[in-house]
């Protein structure tokens, strides 16, 4: 996306926090869980970054630091991250780091030292850089429902098209962010202050306005622009020496959830839904579920329904074991990432396989009655496409966890080109799935790309043969009427 073509000491900030805490709404379990996704240009050091503020460890620019976070070997020998990687940061009772046992400690020992002390937890989702990568990016940005955004910038770099694409999709989702200029120890002069200008230009076009970070800056006031949108920092730093390190994890202890702001979560008194984002399949335990906390509270041995299925149904199941931050808890609330171990209710049915789940899927209470659709009308801005859309148009759509083609079965115009806006109707091509009015999504086919938000959805539609697009199933019941005939 060409987003340039768009529109105190730590004592006082404290105090500032702890006042704001108090007009809070309905304070939460999960409002000491802040989500921030690490996004930006491949080898512009997020990786490192997150190794050097989770282990407290300096790299020694050859990759010591970001060791600590790959999930695979692949992506250690390559450098670049392929997959979501998670780690946690946490801070005391007075907002003092939670400092690692050792630096080459296992996650597993890792978090439950840092649960053992933390009151407020910095959680890290490490995402793609590379272009090739971008679906499982836009998957971290718009399904793992992120708090806030940090996009990372190689100061001796610039500004790479993908960080303007990252920056784009952010906007788009309406994730607030903040910016992260590594390596100037290494960056040239000159180019270190063409990448910050550069910067300073594309902010300006979105109407934001730039905050260079400086030590003595009061971050009490910094944190209040920051919430109200109009300012984005920029914070200068490097991973071999440590420089602006401290500035900044000052800055991620005062950050605050957005779980009350965000239309996506409801109130804990709402019957739960959880939402589903990644399934395994666990050796001695079977089937586990990792997602997110939507709505209300889930406790061990609660029955609640899981689907749609390919079918659109749900089948009642049971919450055996919950897991939070790698540790066995009873309760479960909304706003948080939770696993759950499960199996159907049913001991006369097939045990449950992970072939049975999918991204996207729901457990939910049955006072919810959820349904699922096939159809959904959504309005729409096409930011790229090289000719146009018309009906029968399909691409990918993005909505949350859902990954699924859809086909454009009718439209409020004959057809769309870059920069128009218009109403759609889309069809799913092969299940049903759970949406919600208002969502956000994105809808990607090879250079096109699109953003809007769910208008209204429609229940009544089935599709006949999934996988198989409505002008498909008209001319293969053409053909049937057809070949009567002839046999008569």
């Amino acid at each position: 996306m060409d987003v340039e073509k768009k529109e105190a000491d730590s004592n006082s900030v404290t105090a500032v926090s702890l006042e704001e805490d108090k007009n809070a709404v309905e304070p939460t379990k999960s409002d000491n869980d802040i989500r921030v996704c690490i996004i930006g240009n491949v080898d512009s050091g997020k990786s490192t970054l997150i190794g050097v503020l989770t282990r407290c460890v300096k790299d020694n620019g050859n990759g010591l630091a970001r060791k600590y976070v790959f999930n695979f070997p692949h992506e250690q020998d390559s450098g670049r991250t392929s997959s979501i990687a998670h780690e946690i940061m946490g801070f005391d009772k007075d907002m003092k780091q939670v400092m690692p046992t050792r630096a080459n400690a296992g996650k597993v020992e890792q978090w439950h030292h840092i649960n053992k002390s933390a009151q407020k937890y910095i959680s890290f989702l490490d995402l793609c850089g590379h272009e090739k990568y971008l679906k499982t990016t836009v998957f971290g940005l718009s399904g793992l429902m992120p708090d806030y955004a940090m996009i990372v910038v190689g100061g001796n770099m610039g500004v790479s098209k993908m960080t303007k694409e990252h920056l784009g999709i952010t906007l788009a989702l309406d994730v607030p962010f903040f910016i992260v200029v590594t390596k100037i120890d290494i960056a040239p002069p000159e180019v270190l202050k063409n990448t910050v200008q550069t910067l300073c230009r594309i902010l300006k076009g979105v109407k934001k306005s730039a905050e260079i970070v400086k030590p003595e800056d009061d971050f009490a006031k910094l944190i209040s622009l920051f919430k109200t949108g109009a300012v984005c920092p920029i914070f200068s730093v490097s991973n071999v020496t440590q420089d602006g390190i401290t500035q900044l994890k000052l800055f991620l202890s005062l950050l605050q959830s957005r779980v009350h702001v965000n239309p996506i979560f409801r109130s804990a008194k709402d019957p739960a839904e959880y939402l589903i984002d990644e399934v395994f399949n666990v050796a001695g335990v079977g089937i586990v579920v990792n997602g997110t906390m939507l709505a209300g509270e889930i406790t061990t041995n609660q029955v609640l329904l899981l689907g749609p299925d390919n079918i659109g149904e749900f089948a009642p199941v049971v919450i055996r074991s919950i897991h939070y931050k790698r540790e066995l808890v009873e309760k479960a609330y909304t706003g948080q990432s939770v696993c759950f171990a499960i199996r159907y209710q049913s001991t006369k049915k097939d045990p449950l396989r992970r072939s049975n789940i999918k991204r996207g899927m729901l457990l939910a209470d049955k006072a919810l009655n959820p349904k699922a659709a096939w159809e959904f009308t959504a309005e729409v801005v096409i930011l790229h496409h090289a000719t146009m859309i018309q009906k029968s148009y399909q691409a990918v759509i993005h909505c949350g966890v859902i990954r699924q083609t859809a086909e454009v079965a009718e439209m409020n115009k004959d057809y769309l080109k870059t920069g128009d806006k218009g109403t759609v109707r889309f069809r799913f091509l092969y299940r049903p799935e759970c949406l919600h009015v208002g969502t956000p999504l994105l809808f990607l086919e090879g250079r096109t790309k699109g953003l809007g938000k769910i208008a209204s959805i429609n229940y009544e539609y089935k599709r006949a043969k999934p996988g198989v697009t409505s002008e498909e199933e008209a001319n293969g019941k053409e053909r049937k009427k057809t070949s009567k005939k002839k046999s008569m």
